[in-house]
């Protein structure tokens, strides 16, 4: 018996084995190539004096020294902190409510507007760009010309994009078009997989909408509302491109995120070392909002 035993441990199968490692390889040789490389390459790079011509020097931690003492860095710091703040308070409730709608009221009306919802999220940025600048702009935007037409004098002296007090909120009205789309289908696929069984019941017990919404559609997709909080929050910390096509961080550093920062920093003054630093920050940023925010998760499951 204990022959036979060993036997079978001795007879190891290397050729599933062998067929693992064929199929696992050239995954791990794109996330060694195209994802690990850059992080363990953008580390080294952000401890040296680059310029993408000379002679690397080892400074250290200088460039983040340097960056913190930084007016435009420290804007953009703050800028994407309250993009995502505003982004998770506002964007995500809205597409809540919109998503609930649609899926309690199913009209013909709601059914056309599913596509008019999502046709944001698919525009590219530069035609959302573009549709903004149509919007706002201060002398022939469609306010603009709305408030003539009323003789609205108030709303035609606002400059929507040039005062710096205003410009980051237009900008994020925008954003807040543009992005929403994604969230409002993600929720009503997640809220039409509730069980039917849950909405009778409720309804058998008197609950209303709000009710109904409030005790057992929330706690249903509560792993989706996380999930779409953790890529408002990463999608804020990289943000570049609506703000830097419609205002290029402007007025000021009214609008300037660290996704500008680290363009101008990269591609424009040619401080590597200092482009780099900045694309840590953004990484141990979006590691560490993602991390916690998992965590809590894990904590409310238990």
């Amino acid at each position: 018996m204990a022959t036979a035993q060993n036997t079978m441990k001795k007879s190891f199968d290397w050729s599933e084995l062998i067929f693992k490692i064929v199929l696992l390889l050239p995954a791990f040789l794109i996330l060694g190539i195209f994802m690990f490389y850059p992080i363990v390459e953008t580390f080294r790079i952000s401890l040296m004096r680059a310029s993408g011509l000379g002679e690397e020097v080892f400074i250290g931690f200088y460039n983040y020294i340097k960056l913190f003492s930084n007016e435009e860095f420290l804007a953009g710091l703050l800028h994407v902190f309250q993009w995502a703040f505003w982004s998770v308070v506002i964007q995500i409730p809205l597409a809540f409510f919109i998503a609930f709608t649609c899926t309690n009221y199913k009209t013909r009306l709601i059914k056309g507007l599913r596509g008019v919802y999502y046709l944001s999220n698919v525009l590219p940025s530069a035609i959302t760009a573009m549709l903004g600048l149509f919007i706002f702009q201060p002398n022939s935007g469609v306010i603009v010309t709305l408030a003539k037409t009323l003789g609205w004098g108030w709303l035609e002296r606002i400059d929507f994009l040039g005062d710096p007090k205003l410009a980051f909120w237009s900008v994020f009205a925008l954003a807040t078009w543009a992005y929403i789309g994604f969230g409002i289908i993600y929720f009503m696929a997640n809220i039409e997989q509730i069980p039917a069984e849950l909405r009778e019941a409720a309804v058998i017990d008197g609950a209303n909408k709000w009710q109904y919404a409030r005790y057992i559609v929330v706690p249903q997709i509560s792993y989706a509302l996380r999930i779409q909080a953790i890529l408002c929050t990463v999608g804020s910390l990289k943000l570049f491109d609506l703000p830097w096509m419609v205002t290029t961080g402007g007025p000021g550093t009214s609008t300037v995120t660290l996704g500008i920062t680290l363009y101008r920093e990269g591609f424009l003054n040619w401080q590597y070392g200092k482009a780099a630093a900045i694309g840590v920050i953004i990484f141990l940023l979006s590691l560490a909002f993602t991390i916690v925010q998992f965590s809590l998760q894990r904590e409310s499951q238990n």
